[in-house]
């Protein structure tokens, strides 16, 4: 069954509707991409190492339209969300959401590796 979850981002209240699981899979195969070499930077040499690969890294994915699609599965109030305009200038609302929507869909899966955040 997919659930929702309701959070408060920069003063609004967003529903969050869990991926699908096919697109969820796919979706986190591209994090993965992206994020996989940073983990393992950053258990190697630290953060300055992990935000290297990080950005050496975005060039893998198309990270706009990963972005884009995870937002895609929120709500405001009863309203899709029109990304430029909810997120022009906001980046930090905008980052603070995806975090909520990553947890919700996938905090089970890096629970089971070992890592809570």
């Amino acid at each position: 069954m997919i659930e929702q979850k309701q959070v408060v981002v920069g003063g609004d209240t967003f529903t969050i509707t869990q991926l699908p699981a096919t697109k969820g899979i796919r979706i986190l195969k591209q994090i993965g991409k992206l994020a996989g070499p940073a983990m393992a930077g950053y258990q190697e040499d630290g953060l300055m190492k992990a935000l290297g690969s990080l950005f050496e890294n975005m060039d893998l994915i198309d990270v706009e339209s990963i972005i884009k699609e995870l937002v895609n599965s929120a709500s405001k109030g009863s309203m899709a969300i029109n990304f430029d305009m909810e997120f022009a200038g906001k980046y930090d609302k905008l980052f603070n959401l995806v975090k909520e929507i990553l947890e919700f869909n996938f905090g089970s899966v890096f629970t089971l590796f070992g890592s809570e955040e």
